[in-house]
Parts: structure tokens; sequence; C-alpha cells
């Protein structure tokens, strides 16, 4: 019960880098979680996933 009171709730899906388009932007972007890592256009988002993850 302590364990889970003190230790951080660790879900690998919010470890992966995701890519998604931003229709309000008209932009894509790379998500790790909810955080923004990177936006720009598909190619360069994409080979920045793939230095990166």
């Amino acid at each position: 019960m302590f364990k889970a009171l003190f230790s951080r709730n660790t879900d690998p899906t919010d470890k992966k880098l995701k890519l998604k388009f931003s229709k309000e932007d008209n932009s894509w972007l790379v998500l790790k979680g909810h955080s923004i890592m990177f936006i720009g256009q598909q190619d360069q988002c994409k080979t920045y996933i793939s230095n990166f993850s």
C-alpha cells in the first residue's frame, strides 16, 4: 500500500515519441506523453523520431 503511495506511476506509452498533426497550427508535432518535443514538417518529425527514439 505504501509503495503505491510513494512510487511514481510509470506508463511505458508516456515515454514513446508519437507523431501527430495539429490542425490549428497546420504543422506536425512530436509528442512525448503530453509534452511537445519538436514541431515541423512530417519528414523532419520522422527524422527526429528515428534519431531520438
